[in-house]
């Protein structure tokens, strides 16, 4: 298993929760369930396995308790952790992608001109944003809906994007 393609990062680790060693865990998308079906959770940049026991919606935040964790110190030490889950573990799309699939993607228009890589998905109010990284060192925000981004092509590596509206944004971010 290629596990870099295999987890997904679905959130992170708030503080403890409670006093026998559960863990609150916000999630990158609020309103996901990924982690009420999910069997194992991975933490941290070592991506450590560990058995859900329970698994909890509360509010903002899902309350987990994880074998072998028993004692709140512990599940505050894991404060800040990234959470992952196994791919499999998710629902099925109808697109065929999840956000983190659109990471290291080039955004391209119909001239094709590339524009910069996407480095990160950001949620945000209305739609989820591309923030992506030119060559030049400069950055940028596209809103990920269908007026400035057309096909995402996971085999080319590519997200296409339109070209007038990109050359109206560069004009504003180097304005």
């Amino acid at each position: 298993m290629n596990q870099s393609r295999e987890l997904i990062r679905v959130g992170v680790v708030g503080r403890a929760h409670g006093i026998k060693g559960a863990i609150r865990v916000f999630l990158d998308e609020p309103g996901s369930d990924s982690l009420l079906r999910a069997k194992d959770i991975y933490l941290g940049e070592q991506k450590r396995q560990y058995k859900v026991v329970n698994c909890t919606r509360c509010g903002r935040f899902m309350a987990l308790e994880l074998e072998g964790i028993t004692d709140r110190d512990v599940a505050f030490s894991l404060t800040g952790e990234e959470v992952s889950i196994l791919r499999s573990s998710l629902r099925p799309l109808r697109h065929g992608y999840y956000a983190c699939d659109l990471k290291g993607l080039a955004i391209v228009d119909s001239t094709d001109k590339t524009w910069g890589i996407i480095d990160d998905v950001v949620p945000s109010g209305a739609h989820d944003m591309l923030h992506y990284r030119s060559e030049d060192g400069g950055e940028g925000l596209v809103p990920f809906v269908s007026a400035h981004v057309g096909t995402v092509d996971l085999d080319a590596k590519t997200v296409l994007v339109d070209a007038d509206w990109m050359a109206e944004l560069d004009a504003i971010y180097k304005g």
